[in-house]
């Protein structure tokens, strides 16, 4: 009985100690990932910041001269009423 309960207890900490080393491989696989892969990401991140930024730009000036005329149709109605 006592032999019993002594190869239960053995397998379950050989379970947690497989189950730990598992978990510390997976983690350092991940931070070494994310260690290379980092200025990657940070490159792409800039790139469509630029991007993005470049794109706002046109599309408020384009929102901008919109306005634009709109406002110069609305006086010329306003000021020249036939």
């Amino acid at each position: 009985m006592v032999k019993k309960f002594a190869g239960k207890a053995a397998g379950a900490a050989g379970n947690v100690a497989k189950k730990a080393a598992k978990i510390a491989a997976h983690t350092a696989k991940n931070r070494v990932i994310d260690e290379v892969s980092k200025p990657i990401k940070e490159a792409a991140r800039d790139k469509m910041a630029a991007v993005t930024s470049g794109i706002k730009a046109k599309a408020d000036e384009k929102v901008q001269a919109v306005v634009k005329e709109q406002m110069k149709k609305e006086l010329k109605k306003k000021f020249f009423k036939k």
